[in-house]
């Protein structure tokens, strides 16, 4: 496989040996004692991963809620809102996904190299003690855990709180953390909190995945996709011991879908290992709160009715309306979950009507399809004298090679070099199928796109975070037009992209953002520009928020970074006439 370029660092002989990290986590393992959470003395459990076994073998349905807000006071508020109000009007919630801050995924003695996020800080071991002794809902941590420069500390400090449900290993590909450089200690010390995790399996602990938050999202084949789902478990759980649950559902527009997608991970789920949640679909979330309603309808009855058929452990996840343009309320959150309500109770009348032999077909067609592209990723690597035991290796150069070279070169689907990525996807993913329905509906609107206007001018792209749905739309849009597009995918560094504009000489860049950084992250660009003696303008689109003033929710920032010199129209039909301005003003 002489035609895959490996992009990162993979420092192989930089890895200890495995008994070497095994010997240093049984240290450690015995110095932890797992917490006691109040939900795990109201239902008499050692662990989420026991209740969520009994839950499932009575096929009762439980539900998720995701808090994201910055501060201990109004999250602790927030959860005792939430769950008194649900409670007394009989309805619960079972577990609540409590989102750190991005600071906290990196050691203590270096977060103040980064700005701070929109999420949680934890300072001391008491202050992660609290998250679980607030009210009986059981506390989950995906975000900057598992797979960032912090894993092992952070999954400590979890599990002596009680928490035993811990993600995020899809983050370790995704996630990166701008101007700190520690690639190889990263995976070592996340290799070690996967030892760690290991250590407590028997007892229910369960390492997190949100397929949805990595690679994931990047394939374009859900065949692929259950293939690297099986690439992870093979990491996770026969080569460390530990238990995985995948998480998907973001990126999931299809309920029926959503339900042969279930299927296929519980096929592949060897271990049984009960899921952690099926996350909120969305892709069809947007500004109209009655459309995301239906979105919300649609996506929780079809998760509804799967986890009664199959019972893989997964809570669904109610999520509210207002999703996609700030940060849910505690009220918009308990709305949220009275609607699911409903689609629960109403699930049963339609279960029985589903062609569920035709679910499992499908779902064996991921299945094997899936374990080809497993086979020759690992048989390649073998070839390439990755050693494919040590979990580290394998780690550092999947991240190295990407979820674009792996699909061309692995992937289970027939060869087309008309086909994106050079093949015909077994079964695209919704993602794929809803980017180009947006794609082709904004095209088919522009005037004058075929007839190429942004021939000759290089264009930079890249995102602040994960999310990378605008980027893709927008990278086809002036890919259309002509233009030369320099994708520098996601969660780029403003470092990373000034490179790349003084490399292409460039005069355009294209930021999407999301994650509540919008103003700091544009100032630092535009530092890049003025130092570098860059002449280019830099376009900004998605949330333009940030976290202001100590506040306890992200603030849109669009006029401050409009006054920075950013453009900030936020519009994907205009994107090329604004371009084209721009390119004009340069030819002046």
């Amino acid at each position: 496989m002489t035609n895959i370029n490996i992009k990162r660092r993979f420092q192989e002989q930089e890895l200890p040996d495995m008994k070497t990290l095994q010997a240093e986590v049984d240290k450690i393992a015995g110095q932890v004692t797992i917490g006691e959470t109040l939900f795990m003395k109201k239902h008499g459990v050692k662990s989420e991963g026991e209740y969520k076994k009994k839950m499932a073998a009575q096929g009762r349905v439980m539900k998720h809620s995701h808090i994201g807000w910055n501060s201990w006071e109004s999250t602790a508020e927030g959860f005792r809102h939430i769950y008194k109000t649900l409670e007394e009007s009989g309805s619960t919630v079972d577990r609540f996904g409590v989102s750190l801050d991005w600071t906290m995924g990196v050691p203590a003695e270096l977060r103040s190299k980064i700005p701070v996020g929109t999420g949680l800080i934890f300072n001391t071991p008491e202050e992660w003690k609290a998250v679980g002794q607030v009210v009986p809902v059981q506390p989950h941590f995906g975000d900057h855990m598992i797979g960032s420069l912090n894993s092992l500390e952070n999954t400590r400090l979890a599990l002596e709180a009680g928490v035993t449900t811990i993600g995020n290993v899809s983050q370790y590909y995704t996630f990166e953390y701008p101007g700190i450089e520690m690639e190889c200690q990263r995976t070592e010390d996340m290799v070690k909190a996967l030892l760690l995790m290991g250590r407590f399996r028997d007892i229910g602990a369960i390492v997190h995945s949100n397929l949805d938050d990595g690679f994931g999202s990047q394939y374009h084949d859900l065949a692929n996709l259950v293939g690297w789902a099986m690439l992870e478990r093979y990491i996770v759980e026969d080569l460390m011991g530990a238990g995985l649950g995948h998480c998907f559902g973001n990126l999931f527009s299809d309920p029926m879908l959503r339900i042969i997608f279930n299927r296929a991970m519980g096929k592949i789920n060897t271990h049984n290992t009960p899921g952690s949640m099926i996350y909120g679909n969305t892709i069809d979330f947007g500004p109209n709160f009655a459309r995301n309603f239906g979105a919300m309808a649609s996506f929780s009855m079809a998760d509804a009715i799967g986890q009664m058929k199959y019972g893989s452990g997964h809570a669904i996840c109610p999520i509210p309306v207002t999703e996609a343009t700030r940060i849910p309320s505690a009220d918009e959150i308990i709305e949220a979950h009275r609607l699911v309500d409903i689609m629960i109770e109403k699930a049963p009348l339609y279960s029985s009507f589903i062609n569920w032999e035709k679910v499992e077909a499908e779902a064996d067609i991921l299945v094997i399809c899936g374990r080809i592209f497993f086979e020759r990723v690992l048989n390649s690597l073998d070839d390439m004298k990755v050693d494919i035991t040590h979990p580290g290796q394998l780690l550092a150069v999947l991240k190295a090679i990407g979820p674009a070279q792996l699909e061309e070169n692995f992937g289970a689907g027939r060869q087309d070099k008309n086909a994106m990525r050079g093949r015909i996807p077994v079964r695209p993913t919704s993602i794929v199928q809803t980017i180009r329905q947006k794609e082709e509906t904004l095209i088919e609107g522009m005037d004058g796109i075929d007839e190429q206007p942004l021939k000759g001018i290089k264009v930079v792209m890249g995102t602040t975070d994960v999310h990378e749905f605008g980027k893709e739309i927008c990278k086809s849009i002036v890919q259309k037009a002509g233009a030369t597009v320099f994708d520098m995918g996601a969660t780029v560094a403003p470092a990373q992209l000034i490179d790349t504009m003084l490399e292409t000489e460039s005069h355009i860049l294209l930021v999407s953002t999301y994650n509540g950084i919008a103003l700091s992250y544009a100032k630092e660009v535009l530092e890049g520009f003025k130092e570098n003696h860059i002449d280019a303008k830099l376009i900004m689109g998605g949330l333009i928020n940030e976290n202001m003033d100590g506040s306890d929710l992200p603030v849109d920032v669009t006029e401050q970074v409009r006054a920075l010199g950013v453009n900030c129209d936020n519009k994907a039909e205009d994107l090329v006439k604004n371009i084209l301005a721009i390119d004009k003003e340069y030819r002046a």
